[in-house]
């Protein structure tokens, strides 16, 4: 059996222009490093989805351990193969 642990998964974000950059840090309950960018990648593509039709990002039920793409800046490109993720202890 695996035990899900939280997670934080730091992905570099950069605007368009070329010249503004950042981190977006995710967070949620995960079993492995794997499920934990599995997990942060579904949620940006749902918080885009939600935002491509017009309506709001979804607020987790339980909003310390469900995962969640709050913050998300439309726009920027989220480089996921830069992307860290690791247990939060």
């Amino acid at each position: 059996m695996t035990f899900a642990e939280m997670w934080e998964v730091d992905v570099p974000i950069q605007h368009p222009d070329g010249h503004h950059t950042g981190i977006h840090v995710f967070t949620g309950l995960a079993s492995d490093r794997g499920a934990a960018l599995a997990a942060a990648r579904s949620v940006v593509d749902e918080a885009l989805e939600h935002l491509h039709h017009g309506r709001d990002i979804p607020i987790p039920e339980h909003p310390r351990i469900d995962w969640a793409a709050r913050g998300l800046r439309p726009g920027w490109e989220l480089r996921w193969e830069n992307a860290q993720a690791h247990p939060i202890t």
